[in-house]
């Protein structure tokens, strides 16, 4: 297993024996993080690029412009796409920089855009069956919905979902953050603001509704067998304790 802390601009690797740093970016802001070409691609929120290291922590290359040459408003998070492609939000915010969503392949193809005026492009996650696209729009609070074309391209932006209203069990907002489906397609979301994370179904129903500790919960995984749900906790800075961690729980879906 991998992580990143963003505060150390650090990747690691997580194993019995505690954590290993496997390599620092700096100026990075490491944010997100997905496995690629027998490597990892990381998001840098702060430099504005998609690095892509080794598992060993070699830099392979760096990813600052899109097929117009355009540069990215901070990379945020990842998502494996349908083939060899992968899908990967820019929150944008600077300068009204609108949040946007970019399709890549492997091999040295910059990436293109395939959706934009997202208020706060956050987590990203495909459908199991490879046809439907969900992004995370942190400043309204909402999950959109994309459908998924053969060439990576996206269609029919709907919104999927509306946290505040359909999570009446606990007060204020709930922010999405990071965002898994599981091979059943059921929807992960973990809520910065709003206690923890939650799990939908395929239509948009709540399953649950999972209690965290913790002030903000960031990004967050299923483990291979799907057994454990894993994620980040982020403390804000005049927060008591340490200013982030790790968690680990039950799958509330599995059986």
């Amino acid at each position: 297993m991998h992580f990143v802390d963003y505060a150390a601009s650090t990747v690691y690797r997580l194993d019995d024996t505690g954590p290993t740093p496997v390599r620092h970016l700096d100026g990075c802001g490491a944010n997100g993080l997905l496995p690629f070409e027998d490597g990892l691609l990381v998001a840098c929120y702060d430099s504005g690029t998609v690095q892509q290291i080794t598992l060993d922590g070699k830099l392979r290359r760096t990813i600052a412009r899109d097929d117009k040459g355009a540069a990215f408003d901070r990379p945020n998070d990842l998502a494996r796409a349908p083939g060899d492609g992968v899908y990967f939000t820019a929150s944008g915010g600077d300068g009204g920089t609108p949040g946007k969503v970019f399709h890549m392949t492997a091999g040295d193809t910059p990436p293109h855009e395939v959706a934009s005026a997202i208020q706060n492009a956050n987590g990203v996650a495909v459908s199991p069956d490879g046809k439907r696209l969900y992004v995370g729009e942190s400043s309204t609070d909402k999950i959109l919905l994309f459908d998924i074309a053969g060439d990576g391209s996206l269609a029919n932006r709907r919104d999927f979902l509306a946290l505040d209203v359909v999570l009446t069990s606990t007060p204020g907002r709930h922010t999405p953050d990071g965002i898994r489906t599981d091979k059943q397609g059921r929807l992960f979301v973990s809520l910065y603001n709003g206690g923890g994370f939650a799990v939908f179904d395929a239509a948009g129903h709540v399953l649950t509704n999972v209690a965290i500790p913790g002030q903000h919960h960031a990004n967050l995984a299923l483990s291979p067998d799907e057994r454990h749900v894993y994620g980040t906790i982020a403390q804000d800075d005049a927060a008591p304790g340490p200013p982030g961690a790790l968690y680990r729980v039950a799958n509330p879906m599995a059986k």
